[in-house]
């Protein structure tokens, strides 16, 4: 009987480095991009069941986006819980849509979402935070003060506000670049969007 020669193996696909998946965090700190009289950068982002929003589709409404490093951290007095249950009322009370932004997964946006009052978005590559608001090792400041063991590095969001007109113009912007213990001022925010104290005289 004649000898049939083996087939090759088959050939595997070489996977990207990390560094290069759309979904991998830019690997150090970026500086916020947008400024108060930009027009705002577009994006489309998941939120809780994997729905999507998109920000341009967003014109006619005033819209409010609050960056924050990490869902359940901090609680009612500090951190990112506070920053987002300040924002509550403007969402339900004043209309305004208010999203929540930061690198956790639609998975843990459903429940966090239901917890802040609003919709929270995923934003896993940190690219729309970026434009934004910027990024910062957030494993390398927890580290530096004893809370977390190699952590580092962990980029997320910087915490962050910006609010967009009906036009889809920022008219207001604040961040705080690598300092998650700094929360935005809500009356400033509200000033912003037209509603409660404007005069800070």
């Amino acid at each position: 009987r004649p000898i049939v020669p083996a087939a090759p193996p088959p050939r595997r696909r070489r996977r990207r480095p990390l560094t290069d998946h759309p979904t991998s965090a830019p690997p150090h700190p970026t500086q916020a991009a947008v400024k108060v009289g930009d027009a705002a950068p577009d994006s489309t982002l998941m939120g809780p069941g994997f729905e999507l929003t998109t920000l341009s589709k967003l014109k006619g409404q005033k819209v409010c986006l609050a960056f924050f490093p990490a869902a359940y951290s901090g609680d009612a007095d500090g951190g990112c819980e506070c920053q987002l249950g300040a924002l509550k009322s403007i969402s339900e009370t004043d209309g305004v849509t208010v999203l929540g932004i930061s690198k956790d997964t639609p998975f843990t946006m459903a429940p966090w979402s239901a917890k802040v009052g609003f919709t929270c978005l995923s934003d896993p590559s940190l690219a729309t935070s970026e434009k934004y608001v910027g990024t910062f090792d957030l494993g390398k400041f927890l580290d530096d003060i004893d809370v977390s063991t190699n952590f580092a590095p962990y980029v997320t969001s910087n915490r962050g506000c910006v609010v967009l007109d009906e036009t889809g113009k920022v008219v207001y912007v604040w961040n705080s670049p690598g300092e998650p213990g700094m929360l935005p001022d809500t009356t400033e925010i509200q000033a912003a969007l037209g509603i409660g104290k404007t005069n800070f005289a």
